[in-house]
C-alpha cells in the first residue's frame, strides 16, 4: 500500500464533484476576461486516494484543478503539511501535468500563505479561487484574512470554499465545559474571535441542543466572513455520512454575483443527489457484508439503482439565507 493513500467516504466524493463543477464554471467565466486565473489548495492531500467501499483510485483536488478544461488555471499553489506527502504529491503531479505552473509547498499553510501571496503580487488582479479542506479547525483566521485581502481594492476578492468541521469539533468539546487551553486556542484562532465560547457555554448549560449549536457555529463563521472580511455572500452546504450523521459544512464565500448564482445552482443539485448517493453507499456496504457472509442478493445491482432513484424527502432546492447576528450578541 502506498504511504500516500487516503481513504474517502461518499461525502468526500460528493464534495469533490461540487468542487469540479464549480471550477469548470468559474474558469469558463474568468478565461474570457483574464489571461491569468489562480488556484490555491490549502490542504492539498496525498498523491493517491481510494474510495472506501469500492477501492477505486480517485483524483484529489490538486489533480481536479489541474485537469480543468484547456488548462484554465494558469498558476496553482498547493500546500501540504507532511513533507513526505508533499513530495509524493509533487512527483505525481509533475508526471501527470508536465510543464504546468504549480508549486507544492511543504509546511503549515497558515505559516506559508503570506510568502506565497507576496510572490504572486504581480498577478493580484487575476480571478482566484481557494479550496480550504482541513480535517478540523486547522485553518487560521489570519490565513482567511490574507486571502481576502490579497486582491487589489478594485478587484473582487479571492473566492473561498471552506470546510467547517462543526459536527466533529463540537463532539470533541467536553459537555462539562472543561475544554483544554490548546483546543480553545485553536478555535479562537480559526474564528479570529472568542465568540464561539458563547455557543459552547449555552450548549454546556443545555440552553441549546446539538443541532442548534452546529447551526450557530456555522453561522458565526459566515457572519465573520461577511461582516469582517467583506464578502457579499456566504453559502453553507451540510455534508452527512452514509448513515445520515452530520459531519461538516462547506461554506462558499464570494462577492461576485455570477459566483453566487453558479454555486446556488450546484448546491440545489447536490441537495437532490446526496441522499441518493448515501443510500447507494449503504446498499453497497450491505451487499459487501452479505457477500463476506456468503449471502447473495437475488436482485444484485438493480436494487441500488431503484433505491437510489427514489425521492428522499426534504427540500429539493437550496435557498440562500443571510447569516444572522452571532449567538449571544443580543
Amino acid at each position: 500500500m502506498s504511504a500516500g493513500r487516503r481513504y474517502w467516504g461518499v461525502w468526500t466524493t460528493g464534495k469533490l464533484e461540487v468542487l469540479e463543477r464549480y471550477l469548470d464554471g468559474f474558469t469558463t467565466t474568468a478565461k474570457n476576461k483574464s489571461s491569468e486565473i489562480l488556484y490555491f489548495d490549502l490542504f492539498g492531500g496525498r498523491a493517491e486516494n481510494i474510495e472506501r467501499l469500492t477501492n477505486k483510485v480517485l483524483r484529489g483536488s490538486p489533480s481536479i484543478a489541474l485537469s480543468i478544461h484547456d488548462k484554465a488555471f494558469t498558476r496553482l499553489r498547493f500546500f501540504e503539511l507532511d513533507p513526505r506527502h508533499a513530495a509524493e504529491l509533487r512527483i505525481t503531479l509533475e508526471q501527470d501535468h508536465p510543464g504546468r505552473d504549480f508549486e507544492v509547498i511543504a509546511g503549515d499553510c497558515n505559516q506559508e500563505i503570506g510568502t506565497v501571496l507576496r510572490r504572486l503580487q504581480t498577478v493580484n488582479w487575476a480571478p482566484a479561487f481557494a479550496f480550504i479542506d482541513p480535517n478540523g479547525p486547522d485553518v487560521a483566521w489570519t490565513t482567511l484574512e490574507a486571502l481576502a485581502r490579497f486582491k487589489r481594492p478594485d478587484r473582487r476578492k479571492v473566492e473561498l470554499w471552506i470546510l467547517l468541521a462543526d459536527a466533529m469539533f463540537m463532539r470533541s468539546l467536553p459537555k462539562d465545559g472543561s475544554v483544554s487551553f490548546a483546543d480553545a486556542a485553536k478555535l479562537t484562532a480559526m474564528y479570529g474571535s472568542g465568540d464561539w465560547r458563547l455557543i459552547y457555554n449555552a450548549r454546556v448549560d443545555e440552553d441549546i441542543d446539538p443541532a442548534e449549536a452546529r447551526e450557530e457555529y456555522v453561522n458565526l463563521m459566515r457572519w465573520r466572513l461577511q461582516e469582517t472580511l467583506g464578502y457579499r455572500w456566504t453559502h453553507p452546504l451540510e455534508f452527512r455520512t452514509e448513515s445520515g450523521r452530520p459531519i461538516y459544512h462547506m461554506i462558499f464565500a464570494t462577492d461576485h454575483e455570477l459566483g453566487t448564482k453558479i454555486m446556488t445552482s450546484l448546491y440545489s443539485s447536490a441537495k437532490k443527489r446526496f441522499p441518493a448517493m448515501r443510500q447507494k453507499a449503504k446498499n453497497t456496504r450491505r451487499r459487501l457484508e452479505e457477500e463476506q457472509r456468503g449471502v447473495h442478493n437475488l436482485f444484485g445491482e438493480a436494487i441500488d439503482g431503484i433505491v437510489a432513484g427514489q425521492p428522499q424527502g426534504g427540500k429539493d432546492a437550496y435557498e440562500y439565507l443571510p447569516p444572522w447576528p452571532p449567538f449571544g450578541w443580543e
